[in-house]
């Protein structure tokens, strides 16, 4: 997600701020192992049950300052999918706490406990484990020092109950621009960005963390979407070179997690609409991603998303999983609004339950080990 926090009722609201290119052969289901076929059905067989109102909350990433327990609380009893912690000044006893939110949850539906850890700037835990450098200056560390660092965090932020890092940050840094400023990105050579995403996410899943790449396609370029609507190249530029660090993440991971920007593009977008709402863009992603993959918004309260389209941010929820994404993120001060929207939204029509079904079921094999 982008680094800046802003207040959202009594919620501060921080956007937690793939790629275009070859994706391996999808094994078919004949060649897969009967353990995960019998997984999957499990998943599947699961996702059917769900009450209209369980189903919508499982495709919601839903957002809470990391002392609010009683919200979190809240959304973990709703049944949402996910909840990102906010704020820079985590609770000593985080651990606990997290245990008694995971245990307000339905039955098998524990949310996905997630941060923003990307270092310097944007990074919510350091006061419980410890600061790491900016992305701009561990972009010139080895690839070995690299999956150590992340390691060694990830080890610190699975004890504390967090299993799921809103990083790396896989766009470009462009000098000047917005993402630049903040140090968040990780160097200007695609093929630098790449092998320290790699590297990051390597560490991470050593220590049973789940990266998110992030911000498809390249957020490199662009104005602050908390603030405005924002524009990127080209596709076709973007495929020269902001999209290689994402092909390559897509390419390492058993199941990519990939989080999509507020960023429109000639060629990807149409005018107005932002990737994270755009049919064209999310089939594009979901053609090179995989059909396993989890595709997430960043967050659908930010201005490029919502506001500066007309839009309320539940609207925005419902925008975003028509267009394809599989985890609409939306850090409002409840989720209640978008669960009626979905819920609004299939009794239209507008959204099929085949489509969240499916979507849940992806959200729910992260869970699994």
């Amino acid at each position: 997600m982008n680094g800046s926090v802003q207040a959202v009722g009594v919620t501060a609201i921080a956007a937690g701020l793939l790629l275009v290119g070859s994706y391996p052969t999808e094994p078919s289901v004949t060649d897969a192992p009967a353990a995960a076929i019998d997984s999957s059905n499990t998943r599947e067989a699961a996702a059917a049950k769900l009450s209209k109102s369980r189903l919508a909350a499982s495709v919601i990433f839903g957002c809470a300052d990391s002392g609010d327990t009683a919200s979190q609380r809240r959304m973990a009893a709703a049944g949402v999918g996910g909840i990102v912690l906010l704020g820079s000044n985590p609770p000593r006893d985080l651990r606990s706490r997290l245990r008694q939110v995971q245990a307000a949850a339905p039955k098998n539906a524990a949310p996905i406990i997630a941060s923003d850890e990307e270092g310097g700037f944007v990074q919510r835990l350091s006061p419980l484990i410890y600061p790491l450098p900016a992305a701009e200056t561990m972009g010139s560390w080895s690839k070995s020092k690299l999956r150590t660092t992340a390691k060694k965090y990830g080890a610190r932020m699975a004890s504390l109950g967090v299993s799921m890092a809103l990083a790396p940050v896989a766009d470009l840094r462009v000098p000047g621009s917005y993402l630049d400023r903040a140090n968040r990105a990780f160097s200007t050579s695609p093929d630098r960005t790449a092998r320290a995403v790699n590297a990051w996410s390597k560490g991470l899943r050593k220590s049973s963390v789940v990266p998110v790449v992030k911000h498809w396609p390249g957020h490199g370029h662009a104005a602050d979407t908390h603030e405005q609507a924002a524009r990127v190249p080209s596709y076709s530029r973007l495929k020269q070179a902001d999209l290689i660090p994402f092909q390559r993440f897509i390419a390492a991971q058993p199941t990519p997690a990939v989080m999509v920007a507020h960023v429109q593009s000639q060629g990807l977008t149409k005018p107005g609409v932002p990737a994270s709402q755009s049919p064209r863009a999310i089939s594009v992603l979901r053609a090179d991603a995989g059909p396993d993959a989890v595709i997430m918004t960043d967050s659908l309260s930010m201005a490029a998303a919502s506001s500066a389209r007309g839009m309320s941010p539940a609207q925005a929820v419902v925008a975003a999983l028509k267009a394809g994404v599989d985890w609409a993120m939306v850090c409002t001060s409840s989720i209640a609004p978008s669960v009626k929207a979905i819920k609004q939204a299939l009794n239209r029509g507008t959204l099929t339950r085949d489509q969240l079904e499916a979507a849940s079921s992806r959200i729910q094999q992260l869970r699994e080990p």
